[in-house]
């Protein structure tokens, strides 16, 4: 699959916490802030896998916050939306 840069950018990102590359922390730390930035961007991108990201990945984010998932848990939270967020491209 080919991905346009934020969009190519956000994939990277959330896949290195997926894959154990980055800790929770320091995604939490970040990930408001890049979705703030690429976010927009990547609407201009492609706005049907953009309105699937809200569906998926950010509503895994906001669930693990709220349910207050441990680390691994919410690890498998967000792997699991990312995998439903990929299958919707292809």
């Amino acid at each position: 699959m080919n991905f346009k840069k934020h969009t190519a950018f956000m994939i990277d990102f959330i896949s290195d916490f997926v894959n154990g590359e980055l800790e929770r922390y320091f995604f939490d730390l970040d990930y408001s802030a890049y979705v703030i930035e690429h976010f927009p961007y990547m609407e201009l991108e492609d706005p049907r896998l953009t309105d699937k990201f809200a569906y998926t990945i950010d509503r895994a984010y906001e669930r693990g916050i709220d349910l207050g998932l441990s680390d691994e848990e919410f690890r498998v939270e967000i792997s699991n939306a990312l995998d439903e967020w990929l299958d919707s491209k292809v």
